[in-house]
Formats: structure tokens, C-alpha cells, sequence
């Protein structure tokens, strides 16, 4: 065999040794990337997104509840029979509806505005290492709504004194965000409950569900 044979045999030895090399290299990239950075870079993304998220769903809960001047009367029916006795706690439906659909809506609003804000994480989130998590330039991650906001209510009570009882209404607004990262996504369910209103009621409540309301 000559020169040249030998020379082209030992570049292609060599060429086989360094694309090894390299796909060995990318592999375990792959890995650590899959194994260390995907998971500390989602981590500190949701810890980020459910900040933000949160905040905003009380902010819509906070406007609504004021700009609406809720009243526990507007909302709650209580009815007495000739003794006094309290025969029935009724929700005013129409109303309570009405409170829902404005809620969603500017629940809605307000996490449409942070998508297209999103939240920032460090570069050092994706060396997967602790230590450098805060450290260097932001990098944006985006937030997509999923479907709509779905509100419900709920309702409390809890005693307040002899013959008296405390009648909070809470308001459970459940929203879903989809995290959209440079190396993967993942899809985040935000559950935030507030009190709209309550009453401090004077006589024996009566252990019964009414209009959907656990008035238990």
C-alpha cells in the first residue's frame, strides 16, 4: 500500500475518532440539559409565572369587587319565619352570575396583557447549577392563557359568638397558562380564592345546600 493509502486511512481513523467524540459530547449535553437545566430552568419559571399569575388574578378580584361596590345583601337572601327563626339562606344567582362573567373577563384581560409581557430568568438558570441560577442577562419567557377563566363561588360559615355565625363568600377563580421555555414547555393550573363578602348572622343557620351554595 503506499504513502497516500496509509495517509487516507489514518485521516479517516482520525475523522471517526473526533465525530465519536462529538456525538459522545452531545450526548451527554442532551442528557444534562433533559436531566439538570429543563428541570431547575421549569422550576424557577413557574415559581416566576405563578407569581405574576397570582397577582393578577387578585388584582382582577380587588377591581371587580370595588368597581361592582359588592354588598353582602346584594348577594345573599335570608329569610325568617314569624318567630324569627331563619327558614332559609337563598344566593342571589343573577347577580353572582353577573360577578363571575366580570371576573373572567378581566381575569382574562390581565393575563392576556402578561403573556405578551412575560416573565425573565437568568442565562445561569441554564448552566443547571444553583450557584449561577440569578446570575447574568434575562432571557424572556412567554406565558400563554389556555382556554378561558373559569370562576365559581363558595361559601363559609364559622361561629361567631352564641347564637351567631359568620357568613363568608368566597370567590375561586381557576385559570391555566401554558410556559413556553427555549428548551421545552409545560402547562401550569392556577387556582385563587378571595372573600367578596361576609355578614355576621343573628340566629340558628339551618344545615341546608341552597341554590349551590354549601350552607352547611
Amino acid at each position: 500500500m503506499g504513502i497516500c493509502g496509509r495517509k487516507k486511512r489514518r485521516f479517516k481513523a482520525k475523522l471517526f475518532v473526533i465525530l465519536s467524540i462529538f456525538f459522545v459530547v452531545f450526548v451527554l449535553v442532551f442528557i444534562y440539559f433533559e436531566m439538570v437545566v429543563n428541570p431547575m430552568v421549569l422550576r424557577i419559571a413557574q415559581a416566576e409565572v405563578d407569581s405574576v399569575a397570582t397577582t393578577a388574578i387578585s388584582d382582577a378580584i380587588f377591581e371587580v369587587v370595588n368597581d361592582e361596590n359588592i354588598d353582602y345583601n346584594d348577594i345573599v337572601n335570608i329569610s325568617y319565619d314569624e318567630s324569627g327563626a331563619i327558614t332559609s339562606i337563598t344566593s342571589n344567582m343573577e347577580k353572582m352570575n353577573y360577578l363571575a362573567r366580570q371576573l373572567s373577563t378581566k381575569a382574562q384581560i390581565l393575563l392576556d396583557n402578561l403573556g405578551d409581557l412575560g416573565v425573565k430568568i437568568a442565562i445561569g438558570a441554564f448552566t443547571g447549577l444553583e450557584a449561577l441560577a440569578a446570575i447574568g442577562p434575562k432571557v424572556d419567557v412567554k406565558m400563554t392563557p389556555i382556554g378561558s377563566v373559569i370562576t365559581t363561588f363558595n361559601s363559609s360559615f364559622d361561629s361567631a359568638g352564641i347564637n351567631q355565625t359568620k357568613h363568608s363568600i368566597y370567590v375561586d377563580v381557576n385559570t391555566s397558562v401554558n410556559i413556553v421555555l427555549p428548551t421545552s414547555s409545560k402547562k401550569m393550573t392556577f387556582l385563587t380564592s378571595a372573600i367578596i363578602c361576609e355578614s355576621i348572622i343573628i340566629g340558628k343557620v339551618p344545615n341546608v345546600y341552597v341554590n349551590g351554595i354549601n350552607l352547611t
